[in-house]
């Protein structure tokens, strides 16, 4: 079972996604969460979108990430940004049965992008299908801290990308091609 926990938590453990930190780094690097956390609840008011800002979430699999999936124009158009380790995504899927994957704590990955639900015509049937219009380059950073840094800067860019249109699907959907 999934367990999710918003990064505002009490007893927040950030081990899974970060591993050991000494107390300087983990108050460094929860102290840019919580930043990044304000910039997207902000987002998420001002454009009345739903979901949480930013959470801690840890798989079955082992995997675990800090994730925000804001959703508008019913739950068709989202806003998301993450940072997960970098063994996150690995050649070799978890299967069930087997031991969770542990995660690899010497890098990080960032990365944001808007995606939206649309109805297309593919042949002769119409199929909704997820587009991703915008999108923020995937980066690699080799400290907590610079990562949780990062996630901030990646929460004001996606924050600024999601306040350029309407939170509309017409205003998200790119053009049909010809």
């Amino acid at each position: 079972m999934e367990i999710s926990q918003p990064i505002s938590s009490d007893d927040l453990d950030l081990s899974p996604v970060f591993g050991t930190l000494d107390e300087e780094t983990k108050d460094r690097v929860l102290e840019e969460l919580k930043r990044a956390e304000a910039t997207l609840a902000s987002l998420r008011d001002e454009l009345e979108l739903t979901g949480e800002p930013l959470t801690l979430e840890r798989y079955p699999s082992g995997q675990a990430e800090i994730v925000t999936n804001l959703q508008g124009a019913a739950g068709k158009l989202t806003f998301e940004a993450g940072l997960r380790p970098r063994n996150f995504f690995s050649e070799t899927p978890w299967q069930p049965g087997y031991a969770p994957r542990s995660m690899m704590t010497d890098a990080w990955d960032v990365d944001a992008s808007v995606r939206v639900m649309v109805r297309r015509l593919v042949g002769t049937h119409k199929y909704t299908i997820q587009e991703t219009p915008e999108e923020i380059e995937e980066q690699r950073f080799d400290s907590p801290t610079e990562a949780a840094v990062a996630l901030g800067a990646v929460s004001e860019r996606l924050a600024e990308l999601a306040r350029s249109r309407e939170p509309t699907v017409d205003a998200w959907a790119p053009p049909e091609e010809s």
